[in-house]
């Protein structure tokens, strides 16, 4: 049997970040992902994720986010590649509604620099938004779009040059753990290791069924759309957007790879839950599309509602929203990271990081205990 410190299984958002990041201290890394690298099955491609400080989902995302943004700036620099475009990002809603007040609270939260506009500045920045009076937008000027393939390809890089041993196309067939480690088994061969993160992503609870974590995938294709004057669209003059005025909900990002805008239907809209991951890969129809062509017919006048690609994807989802990091109690020697809920790829090299201050060192300075892995009862 051949031994490490750590092995990383998953390869995705988060399983590259960790591996990354665990080979960069020096410790003997081993990582298996059963597609290829920066695969388009999962739930971390399509050319582009948003990358935001305003962190709705609570004040406990804020030192994470934080870490992320240090280290998406090292990733840049220890490659040469770009892999975050600044376009800055808006939230737009009622003056009064939940979104805009959300905003304006997380980013005194989170100390981040905002601007506010009401409607006749968005629509004079802005024209290709069709605002609706009394819209207003949040404008936070240091968001932007992350590459998704392109930061896992980059931390993949960087692992293997630090010593890290990847193995793709590969299937692990059990993970056995107890006290003393964990023994993988790859076929005939057994693989053992001080800790074990997981990071399987949508396949999350495939290894741990034992730990009986209440968590469902979901289907949340990715589409685009082109307009006559693309060059609008562009990061240098179209912004991220988040987007909920009366029955509007939705989000967007500037055309980065000459796809298109890539539009999408927020919580509101009626996704379908998948039995398992492995059922995501039936082709995109109106179910999917349907939604976010409204969405573009309603808001931006300029873009064909007709898209011109879309794509399946899919969220792994806690009861709560929230992420899963932690050691659980019941399996001292794995340290897990999923249920990232359709908001995580942002957070992804910070997550990598903290799963590796679990592994290597015992504990994070980062506060985990909202994600604890324990938090969830018997009725979840």
């Amino acid at each position: 049997m051949t031994s490490y410190d750590v092995a990383v299984l998953g390869l995705g958002a988060m399983g590259a970040a960790a591996a990354w990041r665990a080979a960069a201290r020096g410790a003997s890394v081993i990582g298996f992902e059963q597609f290829t690298p920066a695969h388009a099955r999962g739930s971390s491609h399509g050319g582009s994720r948003i990358f935001r400080r305003t962190v709705f989902e609570g004040i406990d995302y804020v030192p994470v986010v934080r870490r992320a943004e240090q280290l998406w700036a090292q990733l840049e620099r220890d490659t040469g590649a770009t892999v975050f475009h600044r376009s800055g990002g808006l939230c737009v809603g009622a003056a009064e509604g939940e979104l805009v007040r959300d905003a304006m609270r997380c980013a005194e939260e989170g100390d981040v620099e905002i601007e506010l506009l009401d409607a006749d500045a968005l629509a004079g920045r802005y024209p290709q938004f069709a605002v609706a009076p009394g819209d207003v937008g949040v404008f936070e000027p240091g968001a932007g779009v992350l590459d998704p393939e392109g930061c896992i390809r980059a931390e993949l890089g960087l692992a293997k040059a630090a010593g890290a041993e990847l193995r793709f196309e590969t299937q692990v067939s059990g993970l056995q753990y107890d006290d003393a480690g964990v023994r993988i088994s790859v076929g005939a061969e057994t693989i053992t290791a001080r800790r074990a993160i997981v990071a399987t992503g949508a396949w999350f609870t495939d290894l741990v069924p034992e730990l009986a974590l209440p968590l469902r995938v979901q289907r949340s294709p990715l589409v685009w759309f082109a307009g006559a004057d693309q060059a609008a669209y562009g990061p240098d003059r179209f912004p991220t957007f988040i987007w909920e005025s009366g029955d509007l909900d939705g989000w967007g990002i500037p055309d980065v790879d000459g796809r298109g805008v890539k539009v999408g239907a927020g919580r509101s809209a009626a996704k379908p839950w998948l039995e398992h991951a492995s059922d995501n890969d039936y082709p995109i129809g109106p179910a999917d599309t349907g939604p976010v062509e409204a969405i573009v017919r309603r808001a931006f006048p300029g873009l064909d509602p007709v898209p011109v690609a879309a794509t399946p994807c899919m969220n792994s989802k806690s009861p709560d929203g929230d992420f899963v990091i932690g050691i659980p109690a019941a399996a001292p020697a794995l340290v897990l990271a999923g249920a990232f809920s359709g908001h995580g790829f942002k957070h992804s090299a910070a997550v990598g990081d903290i799963t590796v201050d679990l592994a290597v060192d015992g504990a994070s300075d980062i506060a985990l205990g909202h994600f604890s892995p324990d938090r969830f009862g018997p009725t979840a």
